[in-house]
């Protein structure tokens, strides 16, 4: 990442220059239907659509279009200032006003906070570690939001000046450390302290105090980057505690710096609110503004999406999006004599020249503002003619201009003479240059409308006709290759191969009009077509054609190129095209992408010094910087945004089950690609219906207008502009159902109906039959019946026992017992027993009947059984108001520990309760003391009458002591219990407590689950975490 550079400390930094050229920024504003060119906040989402909060509301673009929701959607109202989205993928977005909306999906949540009256503008949103909200305001602090799972039972914690943070906070920011940072209106920076709970200030060494903060970033390096309102940005390396400033004296457009952001090679983009955008390079600071591009100077926002692209939201322009360096235009703007570029060439001074209809610009990149620019005119007495169409420079440095109507002139540029060629200006029909091509030495090569003429400065013209060999006497292009062969194209009639002097036209066995040639590294002879795509030759034989179908734009080829690492450059009608050798494939460049020409003119183009390509077009000139990394797109995401059944909308519910009525069906789907929406092609199938994919389209949205009853699934992909599909593509299932005469129940019905009457017809036929063995039939019957209810009354009898043995004893070992006829004791090394015991029994008791007190210790007792039951823990048993129970016997289990403490904590969460209830009632409450602890017994059944199940050793005695040796609501376990649990629980060390018989053992209180362990703030309930390593859990 760009980050420090040795000269910023000794050096002021430059601002690159971006005069006389135009960088591309797509602009979505008003006239593409954003509700207002305020933009606050940019957020975008999984499936790459890019949502806008702005002066109206808020707004969703997906690179085509823009679709804007309020209230009859569920949206709050007002604008929107701030948007953030959560680790769910739901969009939260603050109004003004104090207004809250979630996007979930494509629905909208119209947010009232609990005991909350926001009516303060909202400026920001972030989410902490846990989960949590945070929401700032301008005027009510913030606002922490938790339980915000189901948007239903919230809880809001508020924070302000009692917190340590004024009422009015401009902005939040959640660094990566986990450290929530805000600032606030008097420019100042706090950070949230999770164990004070409260904001403190955050120091930032090296930031002058009299600096008044407007926002922070934090990039990729985890430095702190801090924009103010008049000292320009300042960047906090975090680890050395180092800070360096940029402002206006190094470079900056202005001091009050608005938004900052990462790109995607880490350079950083700093926003200010009246001079544009810097962008930090090595080189530099390298500015954006309305001069060069960018549509608005004040800029609100930025955030560069997932291809890359930087998207500005600015203060009154709307949206504008930066999809890199790639193409830079040279147009009216900037000082091109006339917009229609007819030919292109950079002379061996590197200045670029550019013929137009209005004269000839040239461009000097080393020059400064307005004298980079320079126009020659026939007005000026510099041309012939103003209409130029060839530029090609000699081994003299004189460039050869031709003209549309005023012939073949040279030029010198060193003293902006031109010399007009008698000798070779009588030879050219019409005054009319088609094309031009220098060959050996000074040799030109001049196309006319009537033959090629060959000339030497200082000889006599040679003109070439059909009957020299030529293949059509209208010239269009003329190429010169490598090995010195001349290749002329003409209308209609192909191309023409002119060696040694000997022209040869190609037979190709099709009429064609050859527009251009390059010749690529293998050789390769590459020819563009008007309206036949382009043909590809190898030693003049046909070797591969491309056209629409194999991905260009268009088959109206215009000019060809190749760059120094061997793509061909293929400019069309419709705008431009890579070929990538590696690959066989076409990369797409449309005005989207920053083709703002579009049309390519013919055989406007050529290679600049610096690897550059330039083309000229309809619309100025623009170059193309060889940039490898712009072409790596990620993958698309493809969405299906939306179902029509029989013309209205039908909502995307899954798997839908449509009647036979509803056969017209249509889908909408799309595919965001900022970089080039234009390029983005899709394929489509419908499975049930079709086997293959459709050819590929631009559309988003197919109609099936009368779908015959079936079950279906829909299947659409995207390819962005790289030629990379997106995988697995968007999917939606749905069934329409037959009409009821078709369906499987009515020929069910009308079989059953013959069944029934052939079986009527048959009994009665059997009539008699059945009336002579009625009486045996029934005596049959009734002796059935007696048997079967018999065996029904032992089958209950057997089920009642063996609920009764499972209710006494474990599975296992009723299973063991019923097989054997006894059960063996076992030694179990790694089991957790737990008791519980009620304190001050007997004096509660005393106050009750037996009655009462035995009901009351029933119901508790139920609920523990519950409790034990769901984590897995066998009851053993219950010894007046004493609870025994074990985890990890009969099976073994790893989290014996884990689950004891758990179920341990929801029974003492119970009797907490009950002992609330109880007070509130003025009945005795019940005291529960719990004891843990872990290690090896013996469990089994002895004896062969009144079998029970039980548990011995020193491990059940130790327990025991806990519990005695605890406290009232505690829930008391041993060292070793605790060293099973502490990775997961929170305990309290209490030392080392005499125990009876046992001497000093060192005890602790279990206090809660750790944080990143729970779901909620008690810490009483594992998160889904926690239960995914516990195992399933019983539900009763």
């Amino acid at each position: 990442m760009v980050k420090r550079y040795s000269f910023l400390f000794s050096l002021l930094l430059l601002a690159i220059s971006g005069q006389a050229q135009r960088y591309f920024f797509e602009n979505v504003g008003v006239q593409n239907g954003l509700p207002a060119s305020k933009v606050y906040a940019i957020v975008e989402d999984k499936a790459g659509k890019i949502w806008i909060g702005d002066e109206a509301g808020i707004s969703r673009y997906n690179g085509n279009s823009v679709t804007s929701f309020g209230a009859v959607d569920g949206v709050s109202q007002n604008g929107v200032r701030a948007m953030f989205m959560d680790a769910k993928g739901r969009i939260w977005a603050g109004h003004l006003g104090g207004g809250l909306t979630v996007v979930q999906g494509n629905s909208f949540h119209k947010i009232a906070l609990p005991d909350t009256d926001l009516k303060s503008d909202i400026t920001g949103i972030t989410e902490d570690a846990s989960g949590a909200i945070w929401v700032c305001t301008f005027g009510q602090g913030a606002f922490r939001i938790t339980n915000t799972t189901d948007l239903i039972d919230m809880e809001v914690e508020t924070y302000g000046a009692n917190e340590g943070i004024p009422s009015k906070l401009t902005s939040i920011l959640r660094l990566k450390n986990g450290t929530i940072c805000c600032t606030d209106a008097s420019g100042k920076i706090s950070s949230y302290n999770t164990d004070a709970k409260k904001f403190e200030a955050f120091p930032i060494k090296g930031l002058p105090i009299d600096q008044r903060v407007t926002t922070l970033f934090e990039d990729s390096d985890e430095d702190l980057w801090i924009g103010t309102n008049f000292g320009g940005v300042f960047q906090y390396d975090t680890r050395n505690k180092t800070t360096m400033s940029y402002d206006i004296a190094n470079g900056l457009p202005s001091n009050f710096v608005f938004s900052i952001a990462e790109g995607a090679k880490g350079n950083m983009w700093i926003g200010t609110w009246d001079g544009g955008i810097a962008r930090i390079e090595e080189s530099g600071l390298r500015i954006f503004n309305h001069t060069n591009g960018l549509h608005g100077n004040a800029i609100r926002c930025m955030v560069r999406d997932h291809e890359g692209n930087m998207l500005i939201g600015t203060n009154a322009n709307g949206l504008d999006i930066f999809k890199g360096e790639r193409f830079v235009s040279f147009n009216e703007a900037d000082g091109l004599i006339e917009p229609q570029v007819y030919a292109v060439m950079e002379d061996d001074q590197g200045k670029v020249w550019l013929g137009t209809n209005g004269g000839i610009s040239i461009l000097d990149p080393n020059g400064r503002s307005t004298a980079r620019v320079k126009n020659l005119t026939m007005q000026q007495g510099e041309l012939t003619s103003n209409e130029v169409r060839d530029l090609v420079q000699d081994r003299k440095g004189n460039v050869w201009i031709g003209t549309e109507n005023g012939g073949l002139f040279e030029f010198d540029p060193r003293t902006y003479k031109f010399r007009y060629d008698l000798e070779i200006s009588g030879s050219i029909p019409g005054n009319q240059v088609t094309a031009l091509a220098l060959g050996e030495g000074n040799e030109l090569w001049v196309g006319t409308v009537n033959g090629l003429i060959r000339y030497t400065p200082g000889s006599i013209p040679i003109t070439i006709t059909t009957n020299d060999g030529l293949a059509g006497g209208q010239v269009t292009s003329i190429y010169r290759d490598p090995k010195g062969i001349i290749w002329v194209g003409s209308i209609l009639k192909g191309i023409t191969r002119i060696e040694n002097g000997t022209a040869k036209a190609l037979e190709l066995d099709r009429s064609f009009t050859a527009t251009c040639f390059i010749q690529d590294k293998e050789g390769q002879l590459w020819v563009g077509t008007e309206g036949q795509g382009v043909i590809v030759l190898k030693d003049g034989v046909l070797n591969a054609e491309y056209t629409i179908e194999q991905g260009l734009l268009s088959n109206s080829i215009r000019s060809l190129n190749m760059d120094n690492e061997g793509h061909v450059w293929i400019g069309s009608n419709r705008g431009l095209n890579k070929w990538r050798p590696k690959v066989d494939g076409f990369i797409s460049y449309t005005e989207r992408a920053g083709f703002t020409g579009i049309e390519a003119k013919p055989n406007s183009t050529c290679i600049a010094r610096d690897g550059s390509l330039w083309f000229g077009t309809a619309n100025g000139a623009t170059k193309v910087s060889s940039l490898k990394a712009q072409d790596k797109l990620p993958p698309p995401v493809t969405t299906i945004d939306g179902l029509q059944v029989n013309q209205e909308k039908h909502e995307l519910e899954e798997d839908p089950r449509l009647d036979h009525m509803q056969r017209s069906i249509r889908f909408d789907y799309s595919s965001v690609s900022l970089t080039d929406p234009g390029a983005v092609m899709y394929q489509y199938k419908l499975d049930g219906l079709e086997d293959d994919w459709q050819p590929p389209t631009s559309e988003t949205s197919i109609h099936y207008p009368a779908l015959p009853p079936g079950s279906y699934t829909f299947e659409v992909k995207a390819m962005n502009r790289s030629g990379v599909w997106s995988d697995p593509p968007a999917q939606y299932a749905f069934t329409i159902l037959p009409p009821w005469y078709k369906s499987w129940w009515f020929y069910s019905a009308l079989l059953l109906a013959l069944g029934i009457g052939l079986f009527s017809f048959i009994k009665v036929r059997e009539r008699q039959l059945i009336l002579r063995n009625a009486v045996l039939e029934q005596r049959v019957t009734e002796r059935t019946a007696e048997v079967v209810a018999q065996s029904k009354e032992i089958d209950g009898q057997k089920v009642r026992i063996e609920e009764l043995l499972l209710n006494i004893l474990p599975k296992e070992i009723s299973e063991e017992l019923k097989e054997k006829g006894k059960a063996t004791a076992r030694r179990h090394d790694h089991v957790s027993v737990m008791f519980t015991d009620m304190k001050g029994f007997t004096a509660a008791a005393e106050k009750m009947t037996p009655e009462q007190l035995v009901n009351e210790l029933d119901e508790c007792f139920i609920k523990f059984d519950a409790i034990v039951g769901r984590y897995g823990i066998e009851k053993i048993k219950t010894i007046g108001d004493s609870y025994m129970c074990a985890c990890g016997v009969p099976v073994a289990d790893q989290h014996h520990a884990w689950k004891s403490a758990l179920a341990a904590m929801e029974i003492r969460a119970l009797m907490a309760k009950w002992r609330i209830e109880r007070e509130a009632k003025g009945l005795v409450p019940w005291l529960l003391r719990i004891g843990i602890h872990s290690g090896p017994l013996v469990a089994g059944v002895v004896g062969k009458r009144k079998f029970a199940y039980d548990i011995w050793g020193d491990t059940v005695n130790t327990a025991s002591r806990m519990e005695s040796s605890g406290e009232i609501g505690e829930v008391n376990i041993s060292e070793t219990t605790y060293h099973l649990i502490k990775d997961r629980f929170e305990c309290d060390h209490r030392g080392a407590i005499e125990a009876k018989n046992k001497g000093k053992i060192d005890m602790y209180f279990v206090r809660r689950i750790k944080p990143e362990y729970s779901i909620n703030s008690a810490g009483n309930v594992p998160n889904d975490r926690f239960l995914e390593e516990l195992g399933p859990l019983a539900t009763a």
